[in-house]
């Protein structure tokens, strides 16, 4: 496979944390002062300042392949884990030569090329899990590593004197999403009948049926609303609220099916809009295999007459890397979808937004990833990480500082139905509401406004 032009540019940019670039047809990224190579042609080594030597992996036979993968435990350079290449520095000149193969390295977590290489890797909902991955293999889901590769970068540039951009310690974006797969405990015939028949029987049942929307023990959205405000005026950083919802849909796991139509749904979308918070396509369980991405995305739009461009695809299934391309295609520019459902933390090795490379083609889109850093379900459901309510606090503050460390985004994911303070299926874990309280008083404490 050839990485194409563009989006070894691209990708290079990113790795070196370098903005403002260009490239050449040879691959070199210069800005001003500033040239970066990736190449292994000693005639050409001294023309930069910084060069990676390449390893090969773009050009192997057995590129698309699990042999193309290496096996756990990983070399290191000064401790970081990499790929391919060898842990070799040398100085050529007044030229730095990196033989780790960083750029290939920080592809295979970019593009998710590691997936695509295991197809065979995949759980009950075809998902590739954390458990799998390099970087829980290495300890680094945690941390991400292709942060940490742009990090020694700049250090060793700034050693030898040349001016690189610093980490200012801050958030670049707070995302505060919410997916809303159970709008309403009770609704329509089926949640009456469920009621009646096996809850609280016929006269509780009635209760639910009647009652207005903001009674219904899952809308917990007024909650959200006063909370993620509340972190919009406090914090310093940009802080963005979005809400996804569901257009359609007809697996078991897609249940309940709600319609964007009913009384009670129109009014839940007027109120987000309201509030001014954004709107995004919940993708069904089967979208990402069926092809109706845009057809879901079109009943959306129809329902909040305005136009969308955020996805996550249901249960976090990305069916790489077709999904992607159907996202592409529809119109969506940004995914939320890139978090692992079993363990909290960087599946794409990084806390920065990135554009997505098709590890198929080589070819750089306009697709943006959003890395999800934590989900609520993940970290208190038993077949997950199964945490407590202080563990589960440590763990999502160290994610938050290596957010902050690398100037990244902080993406989290809450939902309306796990924090019900009602008693009621789905208030399994009433601390769940508590801790996203803790983590958003956090954030609004670290860098206060005056």
């Amino acid at each position: 496979m050839t990485l194409q032009d563009e989006a070894l540019t691209y990708l290079l940019n990113f790795v070196c944390g370098l903005e403002n670039v260009s490239t050449d047809m040879k691959g070199t990224v210069s800005q001003t002062s500033l040239k970066v190579g990736y190449t292994a042609d000693p005639d050409r080594i001294e023309q930069y300042d910084i060069v990676f030597v390449p390893s090969g992996f773009f050009a192997s036979d057995a590129y698309g392949k699990k042999e193309s993968l290496p096996t756990s435990p990983l070399p290191k350079i000064e401790g970081i884990p990499f790929l391919f290449g060898s842990d070799l520095i040398e100085k050529k000149g007044s030229t730095i030569v990196i033989h780790a193969d960083l750029p290939a390295s920080a592809f295979c977590f970019l593009s998710r090329y590691e997936e695509l290489c295991h197809p065979e890797l995949r759980d009950e909902h075809g998902r590739f899990n954390a458990r799998w991955s390099l970087l829980t293999k290495n300890g680094f889901l945690a941390k991400p590593l292709v942060d940490a590769y742009t990090a020694f970068i700049r250090k060793l540039l700034q050693e030898t004197g040349r001016q690189m951009p610093t980490n200012q310690g801050k958030l670049s974006k707070l995302w505060l999403t919410h997916d809303v797969d159970v709008p309403f405990y009770c609704q329509g015939f089926r949640s009456f009948a469920r009621e009646a028949l096996k809850g609280s029987g016929l006269k509780k049942a009635l209760r639910l049926a009647l009652q207005k929307a903001e009674a219904d023990p899952y809308y917990t959205f007024r909650y959200f609303f006063d909370t993620d405000s509340r972190a919009i005026s406090l914090c310093t950083f940009p802080v963005e609220g979005i809400y996804f919802f569901k257009a359609g849909g007809n697996s078991i796991h897609d249940k309940p099916v709600y319609s964007l139509e009913s009384k009670r749904m129109r009014h839940l979308l007027y109120a987000v809009q309201n509030e001014g918070f954004q709107i995004g396509l919940h993708g069904s369980y089967s979208s990402g295999k069926t092809g109706k991405i845009s057809k879901e995305k079109k009943l959306l739009e129809k329902a909040i007459k305005e136009n969308i461009y955020s996805f996550r695809q249901h249960f976090l299934r990305a069916c790489e890397p077709s999904c992607f391309t159907q996202l592409e295609n529809s119109g969506i520019t940004d995914d939320f979808t890139m978090g692992y459902a079993d363990m909290a933390g960087f599946r794409l090795g990084t806390c920065r937004p990135v554009r997505w490379i098709n590890p198929s083609s080589g070819h750089l889109t306009s697709l943006l990833l959003h890395p999800l850093a934590i989900m609520d379900t993940t970290l208190f459901q038993t077949s997950y990480m199964g945490l407590s309510f202080d563990k589960a606090k440590d763990y999502c503050l160290q994610l938050v500082e290596q957010a902050r460390l690398h100037d990244g985004e902080l993406c989290l994911l809450w939902h309306n139905s796990n924090i019900s303070v009602q008693a009621c299926p789905g208030n399994q874990r009433p601390w769940i509401r508590d801790l996203y309280t803790f983590i958003i008083d956090h954030l609004c404490d670290i860098d206060p406004r005056n």
